[in-house]
C-alpha cells in the first residue's frame, strides 16, 4: 500500500544523461546519508519552535501527555534508541511552546493492539495511524470528536488539500487530522523511450496514450520489461474509477458501487486492455527503482528512495496521472493524529494536535527532516524548494506535480464502509485476486462483490452491534475521564 500504512502503506515505501550541466552527484550521498543530513540542517527548526509560543492551553497547572509517535522512514535507517531521541527532539519544541504541558513518549503500537488499549484505557492520549484504518477507530468510537476544537480555535479547513478534508471527514463529525500528504504521479524513464524509438509523452496525456505508451514499452520474453506499474489493490484501483466517473462506495457509505457502468468501463480498460496482455502489473511498490518497468507509479514519500536508486543512471522525471474521461486523478496516500476518548486531558491532548497538524512548526520539521511533502498546502512551495536544497539531482524532475496534485485534490480520498468495513474489503479482496489471475470477468468479479458486500452491509444495519459497541465503549470512555478528572480536582 502507500507509504503511510503500516502493512499497506504506513511504513512502507516507493533519473539519464547528466545532470542537467551540473557535475554528477557524488555516490556516496546514500538514502541513509541524505536522511540524517536533512536533519542536520533542520537542527535549527526545533529551535526556532522553541521561540515560538503556541496558543495557549486550557489547563492551569501543568498537565502530561502520553504521546506515540511513529516515522516509518527512520524504521530501516536507525535503531530504536535513535528514533526515541529524534522523537524526544521533536516534543521538546512543543514543549517549549506550550509551558504548561510536558509529554511523556510511549512506544508506537500497531492498530489492533492500540485499539485494545484504548478500551482498557491503556493507550497514549495523543497517536499517529493510517488512513485504511481511520474507520475502525471511528466505528468504535474510540476517537475524540474535534469538531468543537475546530470551531472554537476557528481552524479553517481549507489550509489542508480537498482530498484530506474528505478523507478523515464523516457523517457524524471529525475524528482526525492529516498527519501528512502523500500525492502519487508517475516516475517516467525516458531513456526507455529512447531506446525504443519513442517520443517523450506529454504531461497531458490521457488514459489512451497512457495505455498505447505502456503496450509499445512492453518487452515479452527472458528479460521481460512491463510498459508501467500500478499500485497494486483494490483500494489502489479507485484513481481509475474515479478518473471513468466512478466511485467504489455511496456518498453516505453504506453501498458498494464497484459494478455500476462507470465501474465496469473502468475494470475493462484495466484488465483486458493492461493487465492481461501484460502491459501493466498491479503492484507498483515492488517495482521501484528498478529497471524492470519504465512508467511505474510512485508516491511523494519514496523521492528520497527512488533519488537513491536510480540518481543519474538514466534519464528520468515525473509525469502527473493521465487524464481519464472525468478528469485527472491519482491516489492518495494519508495518515492522521487522533487523540484517545478515554483522554483524562483533552484541552492539553488537542493543544498538541494542532501544533502537529494545523500549526506549522511540526510538519516543517518533517519536510526539512524527511522531504516529506507537507499536509498544509501553504507550505509546498517551501517543500519544493526545500527538496532541491537537499537533494540537488531532485530539481528540474516534476516535482510541481506533487504540488498541483495536492493543492487541486487529484489525490482519491480512502474509500470506507459505514459498517463491517473490514469484512467487505476482505471480500473485495478475494474478488480482485481473482481478476489478477484472469478467473472471472470484469462484469462477473464487480457485480457479484457489489451483491455480497451489500448483502453484508445491510446485515450489519439489521445488527447494528458495531454501532452498539461504539455507543458503549465511548459511553465507558467518557465516565473513566469524568471520574479522572474529579479525582485530579480532589487531590
Amino acid at each position: 500500500m502507500d507509504i503511510g500504512s503500516r502493512a499497506p502503506e504506513s511504513a512502507a515505501a516507493a533519473p539519464a544523461g547528466r545532470w542537467g550541466g551540473a557535475p554528477p552527484p557524488d555516490r556516496r550521498w546514500t538514502r541513509r546519508r541524505l536522511l540524517f543530513a536533512a536533519a542536520g540542517a533542520s537542527a535549527w527548526a526545533t529551535a526556532a519552535c522553541a521561540r515560538q509560543r503556541g496558543h495557549p492551553t486550557a489547563a492551569h497547572q501543568t498537565s502530561v501527555l502520553s504521546v506515540a509517535l511513529d516515522v516509518y522512514a527512520l524504521e530501516k535507517i536507525s535503531t530504536p534508541k535513535q528514533r526515541a531521541a529524534f522523537y524526544r527532539q521533536v516534543l521538546s519544541g512543543f514543549e517549549s511552546a506550550h509551558h504548561g504541558i510536558r509529554t511523556r513518549l510511549v512506544a508506537f503500537a500497531p492498530t489492533q493492539a492500540n485499539i485494545a488499549a484504548i478500551i482498557a484505557g491503556t493507550a497514549p492520549d495523543v497517536f499517529p495511524d493510517e488512513a485504511p484504518t481511520y474507520p475502525s477507530y471511528v466505528q468504535q468510537g474510540l476517537l475524540l470528536p474535534l469538531d468543537a476544537y475546530l470551531r472554537r480555535d476557528a481552524v479553517d479547513t481549507n489550509i489542508w488539500s480537498p482530498s484530506l478534508v474528505a478523507t478523515f471527514r464523516t457523517a457524524n463529525g471529525t475524528y482526525g487530522l492529516s498527519r501528512d500528504i502523500n500525492v502519487y504521479c508517475f516516475a517516467v524513464r525516458l531513456t526507455d523511450f529512447d531506446q525504443a524509438g519513442l517520443p517523450y509523452p506529454s504531461t497531458a496525456w490521457t488514459h489512451r496514450q497512457f495505455a498505447s505508451l505502456a503496450t509499445a514499452l512492453a518487452r515479452p520474453g527472458p528479460t521481460h520489461r512491463l510498459g508501467a506499474a500500478f499500485q497494486g489493490s483494490l483500494l489502489d484501483f479507485r484513481q481509475v474509477l474515479a478518473g471513468f466517473g466512478g466511485s467504489l462506495t455511496t456518498p453516505d457509505r453504506s453501498r458498494q458501487t464497484l459494478g455500476t457502468p462507470a465501474g465496469i468501463a473502468a475494470g475493462q480498460w484495466f484488465f483486458p486492455g493492461l493487465i492481461w496482455t501484460g502491459a501493466v502489473a498491479a503492484g507498483g511498490t515492488a517495482n521501484l527503482g528498478n529497471d524492470t518497468t519504465s512508467i511505474q507509479e510512485i508516491q511523494g514519500h519514496a523521492l528520497l528512495q527512488l533519488f537513491s536508486q536510480w540518481g543519474n543512471q538514466f534519464k528520468w522525471t515525473l509525469y502527473p496521472p493521465p487524464v481519464y474521461p472525468h478528469g485527472r486523478f491519482g491516489n492518495l496516500g494519508a495518515a492522521f493524529w487522533a487523540i484517545n476518548a478515554g483522554t483524562r486531558q483533552p484541552d492539553a491532548a488537542w493543544a498538541l494536535l494542532r501544533w502537529l497538524a494545523v500549526e506549522p512548526s511540526y510538519q516543517r520539521f518533517m519536510m526539512r527532516t524527511f522531504l516529506f511533502p507537507p499536509a498544509l498546502t501553504a507550505l509546498l512551495p517551501e517543500w519544493r524548494t526545500t527538496v532541491g536544497s537537499v537533494a540537488p539531482g531532485l530539481r528540474g524532475k516534476g516535482l510541481r506535480w506533487i504540488v498541483q496534485g495536492a493543492r487541486n485534490g487529484w489525490g482519491v480520498p480512502q474509500p470506507y464502509f459505514r459498517t463491517a468495513n473490514t469484512e467487505a474489503f476482505s471480500i473485495d479482496d478475494r474478488w480482485w485476486s481473482t481478476l489478477l489471475a484472469h478467473g472471472a470477468g470484469v462484469h462477473t468479479a464487480f457485480t457479484q462483490a457489489d451483491l455480497q458486500v451489500n448483502a453484508l452491509l445491510a446485515a450489519s444495519r439489521g445488527t447494528p452491534i458495531p454501532g452498539l459497541r461504539a455507543q458503549q465503549q465511548a459511553a465507558a470512555l467518557r465516565q473513566r475521564r469524568v471520574r479522572s478528572m474529579f479525582a485530579a480536582a480532589d487531590v
